[in-house]
């Protein structure tokens, strides 16, 4: 399908999801009126539905992009906080969100001739296994996020590990302030950065109008006090503000259909 059609399909079926799904409708405008009270309404929760539709048909779309291609097509704000971290030669923990084009930043560091490993969850229906064989296609690793061994390895490899750090899905986490309430935001990066000494980058790409944008943070400074759950907590804290700023920037851009305070 020729590109110029993803933006007007991704408008046409996120409406109709966004039509269809009254309830999931709601949750959307729930966490917007957290995150962005001013933009809680039904308008701006259907462009989340549609930049989630966006974002299924960009996995389609990006395989058909030479390299070069893909890395012009993106602007990249931030780039040696990434490259300086992967030179410590410890693997680097890109931890990112279900914030704006969310398959960007993978492809782009496989582009750059990264090796990178991606968690997914656990496949549930033709379309995850569909997406999931696509993504695979692009050349990139999928290992399952209940996998902890494949993980780890991958950290020892040297390899670039990218996880959505955003969403508790396993259930474990750590209780911070987001968006001044408590929520449950999970701590896997934090403890794997702390346990083998690899930087973890935080990074999110956005839509900025018609180009694609990927941003690198500094790695997070991850407190060392011998006691590993209160360290633990404080690099999710640390990570939160992070992660609270770029929800700040795009919040209809953010495609989490949970009430997301109710965890």
């Amino acid at each position: 399908m020729p590109g110029g059609w993803t933006a007007p399909l991704g408008e046409v079926l996120g409406t109709a999801a966004w039509a269809m799904s009254p309830a999931t409708r709601e949750n959307v405008i729930a966490n917007l009126k957290i995150i962005a009270p001013e933009r809680a309404n039904a308008s701006t929760a259907r462009k989340v539905f549609v930049g989630q539709s966006r974002n299924y048909l960009d996995i389609f779309q990006l395989p058909k992009l030479e390299p070069q291609k893909l890395i012009a097509a993106i602007d990249h704000h931030g780039w040696d906080n990434f490259t300086s971290a992967h030179a410590r030669g410890k693997g680097v923990i890109v931890s990112s969100a279900h914030l704006g084009p969310i398959p960007v930043v993978g492809q782009m560091l496989n582009s750059h001739g990264y090796e990178v490993v991606l968690t997914i969850e656990t496949e549930r229906s033709e379309l995850q296994r569909a997406i999931n064989r696509k993504r695979a296609s692009m050349g990139l690793q999928y290992v399952f996020v209940e996998s902890p061994f494949p993980i780890y390895r991958a950290i020892r490899q040297h390899k670039v590990l990218g996880l959505l750090v955003d969403r508790a899905v396993t259930g474990v986490g750590e209780r911070v302030p987001f968006f001044g309430r408590d929520a449950l935001l999970p701590s896997v990066h934090i403890a794997l950065g702390l346990r083998t000494g690899a930087p973890v980058v935080p990074a999110f790409s956005l839509r900025d109008g018609g180009r694609l944008s990927a941003w690198f943070e500094p790695p997070l400074d991850l407190p060392n006090t011998g006691d590993r759950d209160a360290d633990v907590r404080e690099g999710v804290r640390r990570w939160g503000e992070v992660l609270e700023r770029y929800v700040r920037r795009a919040p209809e851009q953010w495609a989490v259909f949970e009430r997301f305070w109710e965890r």
